[in-house]
């Protein structure tokens, strides 16, 4: 996976993907094995994400390394890796969490959103990323 970095004021709908991946300029991007212009586009998949609007389907571009043989899905940052809830939403769960909140109004507000989906966010962020980010200094929002 390559993140794509984007501004969060940017709403995150299929359209603003496909422009952002139609203005991509490819021979910028850098692979993780290092190497820079060696990336072409291999296929797509689909991928929904839960949002306001409902379960809305991203057609995501995977690209190849000419140099390594991998291949890659092109993601831009609010969308979290293998989760169909959104980077913006995740911050806002654990927020709440942490703040001794209650998940209700996000859950109102988001209907795609349920308990089950809040309570696996809170549960990997306490066993995976809670120490990490302590350690780094760094804040959930």
């Amino acid at each position: 996976m390559i993140t794509l970095f984007v501004e969060e004021y940017n709403h995150l709908t299929p359209n603003f993907y496909n422009n952002l991946i139609a203005n991509l300029q490819f021979n910028r991007i850098t692979c993780t094995c290092g190497h820079s212009g060696c990336l072409t586009i291999h296929g797509y998949y689909i991928r929904h994400l839960k949002t306001m609007e409902g379960k809305l389907p991203f057609r995501i571009c995977r690209v190849i390394c000419s140099c390594c043989h991998h291949t890659h899905a092109l993601l831009p940052s609010s969308i979290v890796p293998y989760s169909q809830i959104s980077m913006k939403d995740h911050v806002a769960i654990l927020s709440c969490h942490e703040s001794k909140g209650r998940l209700n109004k996000l859950i109102n507000k988001n209907p795609t959103i349920d308990e089950s989906n809040c309570r696996y966010i809170i549960r990997c962020f306490l066993k995976h990323w809670k120490q990490r980010l302590l350690s780094e200094q760094i804040s959930i929002s």
